[in-house]
């Protein structure tokens, strides 16, 4: 048997005695009240609900432990942070191998996981602060030039208006992994328009990582660069993956400029027919075959043009 002194809330103490199964029993119904409660205080922006604090880590542990089959020490970084939020939060949106299991019909009892310094860690459900999107910058290009703060937090309005938080992370730009692993399961007609950020969030990244768009519709192309401020004609992204630069058509088909300048400086154009002298205009400026058979046409030159003309044989 096992006495508890418990105070009521008249602040009166009294002592129970009770089996170690009441006890684990007890706990679990205080764990399945405290992490199924509801209410405005139970997420608030960038903390965690006094009610989630009143229960002890040791339980929460416990629970945890239990239910989705996690060990003590995947939950250091957990309690080490337990008053840090931020930290918890750029841990899972800037982590590595960042997933999230939980059953959907019980999603509090769930952990997001990570690799934190080489060890896998996880935060509960309950205990994932969420971000006000309103107090974010959006995500603008000024003069077709997007530039994006890498590690960092920015939001994303839908067609609907809603604002959601979005990060940046070595030329990752999409929806935050703290909340988008945490939504409702959807489809691709838009439910919550989490297919409608994904789109948007891949296409992004492809442009911020210097990869092609193949797969997807130019109307979407279009779309998503509009939607950033970028308008045809030149543009570039840096988003913590270097930058790199395109030509946005009317159509929303996107040359990668720093593709195409590569295969132009590669190439050996004597062999292939022409001669030293000859001159190319590429993107408005003029460059002339060398003595070894190449040009050479920097990325940081400035192109007044969207057009390569050759020169004839």
């Amino acid at each position: 048997m096992v006495k508890t002194d418990l105070t009521g809330t008249n602040g009166v103490s009294q002592s129970l005695l009770h089996s170690q199964s009441e006890v684990k029993i007890a706990r679990k119904q205080q764990a399945i009240k405290l992490l199924s409660a509801t209410g405005s205080n139970r997420r608030d922006s960038l903390s965690i609900s006094n009610s989630a604090r009143s229960f002890s880590r040791e339980s929460i542990a416990a629970l945890i432990d239990k239910s989705a089959n996690v060990s003590a020490s995947e939950l250091s970084y957990y309690f080490a942070n337990y008053n840090n939020p931020s930290a918890i939060l750029d841990a899972i949106n800037f982590g590595e191998n960042v997933s999230c299991g939980y059953n959907p019909n019980f999603k509090e009892y769930g952990v997001i996981s990570f690799d934190y310094n080489g060890s896998s860690q996880v935060v509960p459900n309950y205990a994932v602060p969420k971000i006000n999107a309103s107090s974010l910058s959006g995500i603008r290009a000024v003069n077709n030039s997007l530039v994006l703060n890498n590690k960092s937090y920015y939001s994303w309005t839908t067609s609907s208006g809603s604002r959601y938080t979005w990060t940046v992370n070595n030329g990752k730009i999409g929806w935050a992994a703290s909340e988008s692993l945490l939504a409702e399961n959807t489809n691709q007609k838009g439910t919550n328009y989490k297919w409608e950020m994904r789109k948007a969030g891949n296409i992004l990244t492809n442009l911020a990582q210097g990869k092609d768009l193949w797969g997807y519709s130019r109307e979407d192309v279009l779309s998503t660069c509009e939607k950033v401020g970028i308008t045809p004609g030149f543009f570039s992204i840096d988003a913590g993956a270097g930058k790199h630069s395109y030509i946005l058509q009317e159509s929303g088909s996107v040359i990668n400029v720093d593709a195409e300048i590569k295969n132009l400086n590669k190439i050996n154009w004597i062999e292939i027919g022409y001669k030293e002298g000859d001159t190319f205009s590429v993107y408005g400026n003029e460059y002339a075959i060398d003595s070894s058979g190449h040009i050479n046409v920097s990325a940081d030159d400035t192109f007044t043009s969207t057009e390569i003309i050759y020169p004839s044989r």
